[in-house]
């Protein structure tokens, strides 16, 4: 195969020669070649000799932080790993001086970024309404005055918006993600409230009133599949009824065999993975978005060169901050001592950083080291890591296979859009036309 004769190239290079060379019938082989010769290295150089990032090194600016603004939820979701969302916290609720501080602590420690990002998370960020308001509005006048572009983004179950507090989201560009299975029956027997009654009629209520009036930013929805889980076609299909922009899918973290997705099913999540990412080539040939999330976030990912080293930028650039203002690793070990990372108050504490990085870091996972994933999957996420391999530095062994076949997937379908419609990738990642490859 010539690509693999021509050395370390470019990602553009890359994406031309499979463009130009492979028909859709000779996608797949080509693909499978490149995967194991290894030759697939993004961001600054596709081959064998590339460059490999390094363990962060200095006080590096942080740039994202998750707010838990209350340890406290309303819906009693069968899966929860944060136990009703509550984290066995003994403080509940963020407070206002607690809140400021911490958006002083990122606009500070964001260094010379220009920008930071702020996501209102929980529990239910909602049953702190109050509070949530007032970060937005102190987090818009701070960074304003210390020339900063801020931007906020929500995670949310969907059961106490109203219009009141809809119209807030919509008038201060808030992105807002909505926590949702999917038709009434699967949310209802997953996503009750804690008096048992479903919760599909207020959400399904809520989000359609949302998503009618949010057009800025338009509104996701992210799935958790559970054991037995409904096809997930149909249940993109509900809830792109219902007016969601994008879905997204999950498997459920929590290692209760009563939920736990086991290899017949991952395997039926990736052929059902693979017919929305069917869908998705044939609506991005007419220039039409299909807003299945998984598949977006990996070509972005390939199509903009990322090379990564960590499983994602948690302890990096990214923490979330308890009620109390402690710094965690990221929301989900939220309340965990054993990965707490400092505080608002004192700042990270650059020693743990620094051990806890380098344990962490992929090329400290031996079973990744030949993995041609390496710098895309890097591993997987840590708390994955902790629940089903019982430490966050491990690889997820148990997504090996499945992410080595999503991947092919994805890689096959970046190579026919690419075939197809060259620019249409240049737009769902935000590159300017300028910078487009083909014409």
């Amino acid at each position: 195969m010539e690509i693999l004769k021509s050395g370390p190239l470019s990602l553009s290079e890359v994406r031309e020669q499979l463009s130009r060379q492979y028909k859709t019938e000779e996608v797949q082989s080509a693909i499978e070649e490149l995967l194991q010769q290894e030759v697939i290295r993004l961001n600054g150089g596709i081959g064998m000799n590339s460059r490999t990032p390094g363990v962060p090194q200095g006080e590096l600016p942080i740039q994202t932080l998750v707010f838990h603004l209350v340890n406290e939820c309303n819906l009693g979701c069968t899966y929860c790993y944060a136990g009703g969302g509550e984290y066995g916290a003994p403080m509940k609720t963020m407070d206002e001086p607690t809140a400021e501080k911490a958006i002083d602590f990122l606009i500070k420690e964001s260094k010379d970024a220009p920008s930071v990002s702020v996501i209102l998370f929980g529990g239910e960020p909602t049953l702190n309404w109050r509070l949530l308001t007032h970060v937005v509005e102190y987090g818009k006048k701070a960074a304003r005055q210390a020339g900063k572009q801020i931007d906020f983004s929500m995670t949310t179950n969907g059961t106490l918006l109203n219009e009141r507090r809809i119209d807030f989201l919509v008038e201060h560009n808030i992105g807002v993600s909505v926590s949702m299975d999917g038709d009434e029956d699967t949310q209802d027997t997953w996503r009750p409230f804690k008096t048992g009654h479903g919760s599909y009629e207020m959400v399904n209520r809520n989000a359609r009133k949302l998503i009618e009036k949010h057009r800025t930013k338009p509104v996701a929805a992210r799935v958790t599949l559970t054991k037995d889980f409904p096809h997930v076609k149909e249940t993109f299909a509900h809830l792109q009824e219902m007016g969601f922009h994008e879905v997204g899918f999950a498997p459920v973290s929590e290692t209760d065999e009563a939920f736990i997705l086991n290899k017949p099913e991952l395997s039926r999540l990736l052929d059902e993975f693979e017919e929305l990412t069917e869908i998705f080539i044939r609506e991005a040939k007419e220039d039409r978005y299909f807003g299945f999330s998984n598949l977006v976030n990996v070509l972005v990912e390939l199509h903009t060169g990322v090379n990564k080293s960590y499983g994602c930028g948690a302890g990096i650039g990214f923490y979330a901050v308890s009620p109390s203002g402690d710094l965690f690793l990221c929301h989900r070990f939220n309340e965990q001592d054993e990965y707490k990372m400092g505080d608002i108050y004192q700042g990270v504490d650059r020693k743990f950083q620094k051990t806890l990085l380098e344990s962490l870091h992929v090329d400290n996972k031996t079973t990744c080291s030949r993995c041609p994933l390496k710098h895309t999957c890097s591993g997987g996420c840590y708390y994955e890591a902790k629940e089903r391999q019982g430490e966050i530095t491990a690889p997820n062994l148990h997504y090996c296979n499945w992410m080595y076949r999503w991947y092919t997937i994805a890689l096959k379908a970046y190579v026919q859009v690419m075939e197809d419609n060259p620019t249409f990738l240049d737009r769902i990642a935000g590159l300017p036309l300028d910078d487009c490859h083909a014409n």
